[in-house]
């Protein structure tokens, strides 16, 4: 037992020196920490090629395409001034000062209806134009955004992962949703709190190109604003998001035709594209001399390497699942029950610096720890809250975020792990506090 939890710990540094050190592409990396692991593991070869091609499918069955007609939709953006102008409306909302807060805010309540991913996508081309309006890094306004994101997509419910646990533990949904609100709120605050005090600085390669095509765009997207209303401008975005988080919450009886479209147009491919007619349906009514085919080609190209990662790491988070490791990490902490109150949150970290999914250090913690969930010194609700802030503790190269950040902004790996993966560490130290601060108050 303790021999793989050892196997996993090397691969994983191999994986980071690998990439950081050696300069391998992370593509190559992946795959071959998948297959070195697989096979050290004693899955065999021809289960571990089994099981990486079924991670890779799986991860891109659904969000490839979504990647694709995302990037479109902010190549359509970018090409009308439509990103511009919607990120000039935003700093003189808010101010640059409060734009990390406005990003994290914003995160905070369109990842409780979308996925991470789709909605990190579709908001791309906003955050780039942001950070170019208001001279700022990439990563001061992305990073900003993921930590809203994220710890939407780790605590709040209707989110699967919250929801999975609160079956798992046998909890009240209500009362869970009640503490999670507030602790995500410690998370975010330290989230955005990393990206104003750490990020400011953080300036890659990338932060130049922005610049270069905001100084193509600026004159043009000022020549239209007059007669352009900021909500065409929105649609694209907002329409997805609005279609998938009405999926989420709204439950018509089942068989009627009413319920059948619902059921279809909120599902996150078919409302993604829906934004995506809206995109070019815009497109074709602007004065721009590119044409449609243009703008689908480079959306298909930007995506490629993106999807070819996100899908390795996928793969690689398939084979470490598929070993049965979360169960023997889990069953070596529960040997130690003086843990009391951090048991849920180590075992939750563990999991997710082991597998690089939240959703599986969610459940993978909630399912062992189920049954003991009563023997613990805190209630049942403040359980699901610490392995909701263990899940953050920490992303890195097994992420498939972490890939996707890499890919949008060409982030050097290294940089993600100065910035992201530390980011990571502080919200889930945070939302410990947040905890801590509740149950000290009575909760």
């Amino acid at each position: 037992m303790v021999l793989n939890i050892v196997i996993l710990i090397f691969f994983l540094l191999l994986l980071i020196v690998a990439i950081s050190k050696w300069n391998i592409h992370p593509f190559v990396a992946l795959i071959l920490t998948a297959m070195g692991l697989g096979m050290a593991m004693g899955m065999g070869g021809k289960h571990t090629v089994e099981v990486l091609l079924e991670g890779f499918s799986e991860t891109l069955r659904w969000i490839a395409i979504i990647i694709i007609l995302g990037a479109f939709i902010g190549e359509v953006l970018q090409e009308t001034g439509g990103a511009i102008r919607i990120s000039g409306f935003v700093v003189k909302l808010v101010g640059e000062k409060k734009l990390p807060w406005a990003m994290g805010l914003t995160g905070y309540l369109v990842s409780i209806p979308v996925f991470v991913d789709v909605a990190y996508i579709l908001l791309q081309p906003v955050t780039e134009s942001l950070a170019s309006k208001s001279k700022k890094p990439v990563l001061y306004i992305g990073l900003a955004l993921a930590a809203g994101l994220t710890v939407s997509h780790t605590l709040i419910p209707p989110t699967p992962g919250p929801m999975a646990v609160a079956s798992l533990l046998g909890i009240n949904i209500g009362r869970m949703l009640l503490i999670n609100l507030i602790v995500a709120l410690f998370a975010m605050a330290g989230g955005v709190l990393w990206v104003i005090f750490y990020c400011k600085n953080s300036w890659i390669a990338y932060d130049k190109k922005l610049e270069s095509k905001a100084k193509n765009k600026e004159i043009p997207a000022k020549e239209k604003a007059e007669n352009h209303f900021l909500i065409l401008d929105i649609l694209p975005i907002l329409i997805p998001i609005f279609l998938i988080g009405t999926g989420a919450f709204v439950n018509l009886e089942s068989g009627t035709f009413l319920s059948q479209l619902i059921d279809f147009i909120t599902l996150p491919l078919v409302a993604v594209l829906i934004g995506t007619f809206i995109a070019a349906f815009q497109f074709t009514h602007s004065t721009n001399k590119s044409s449609l085919n243009e703008l689908v080609e480079k959306a298909v190209l930007k995506s490629a390497l993106v999807i070819m990662i996100t899908g390795a790491g996928g793969a690689l988070g398939f084979i470490i699942k598929d070993t049965g490791i979360q169960s023997e990490i889990v069953e070596v902490f529960s040997k130690f029950p003086f843990l009391g109150i951090m048991l849920p949150f180590v075992v939750a970290s563990i999991l997710t610096i082991s597998t690089g999914s939240i959703t599986v250090s969610l459940v993978g913690t909630a399912s062992m720890l189920g049954p003991m969930v009563d023997s613990l010194p805190v209630s049942p609700e403040m359980v699901a809250a610490l392995i909701g802030c263990g899940a953050f503790c920490v992303f890195h190269a097994n992420s498939s975020f972490f890939w996707l950040l890499n890919r949008l902004h060409e982030v050097p790996p290294k940089i993600l792990y100065q910035t992201f993966t530390l980011q990571s560490l502080v919200m889930g130290i945070s939302g410990l506090i947040g905890v801590i601060i509740l149950l000290l108050i009575g909760f």
